[in-house]
């Protein structure tokens, strides 16, 4: 039986994270040793969530679901858009949930539009930065960071899990954001000063590996 048989419109996403192990953690950012265990761990873990549920995409998955989010970057590599957002009380990445889209760099596209109003955003290809994707080859577009986090249970929502597939993006005008509902603040921040708005270890460490790829280019 063919991948794309027994995981229907989960193989992308499962051919994907295998790139992601062979080309990111092993691969570009083989390096940064502190994230190699812990990358593997939650890859693991992610792949065999999304094998094991057929509706990992819809939120109606009430024990967890994939979530797509976007590490958004300005033109000059210097700064990060970070959303204070509104439910969760914290400065955070953009994103949201799939809603059945099973393609995540849609997701992550579509949720940084929505939460930033911009329309002039861009998916990075990280793996020939600082170049912008091909989306028409999906092969090549692998996530940027994953990870698994825990969120707390609000109304008649239970707490759940979010298995969080996060893509490097470009933005190629910074003026061109508005605050959406979804957040308190929208606010562009120098990379470098990031720790002065978050200690979240998964959130640092994707600005750690975005440090490294600048440092690649200088």
């Amino acid at each position: 039986m063919s991948l794309s048989t027994k995981y229907d419109n989960r193989e992308i996403i499962l051919k994907a994270l295998q790139s992601y192990k062979e080309k990111s953690i092993y691969g570009i950012f083989q390096d940064y040793e502190e994230q190699k265990s812990e990358q593997i761990e939650v890859l693991l873990r992610l792949k065999t969530f999304i094998e094991n549920e057929a509706n990992c995409f819809l939120r109606s998955n009430l024990c967890g679901h994939v979530t797509g989010s976007a590490v958004v970057v300005n033109k000059n590599f210097t700064k990060v858009l970070m959303t204070f957002h509104a439910k969760l009380k914290k400065w955070l990445q953009l994103g949201g949930h799939c809603d059945g889209d099973h393609l995540i760099h849609n997701v992550a596209l579509r949720e940084a539009n929505e939460e930033s109003g911009s329309s002039q955003l861009h998916l990075l290809n990280y793996l020939n930065f600082p170049n912008i994707h091909n989306l028409n080859n999906l092969e090549d577009t692998i996530p940027f960071d994953i990870d698994i986090h825990k969120i707390p249970e609000r109304g008649n929502e239970p707490t759940h899990l979010h298995y969080d597939i996060r893509y490097l993006i470009i933005a190629e005008n910074e003026n061109d954001i508005l605050i959406s509902e979804e957040s308190i603040d929208l606010k562009w921040i120098p990379i470098n000063e990031i720790h002065n708005y978050t200690s979240e270890y998964s959130t640092i460490r994707q600005f750690n590996k975005l440090k490294i790829l600048i440092r690649s280019i200088k």
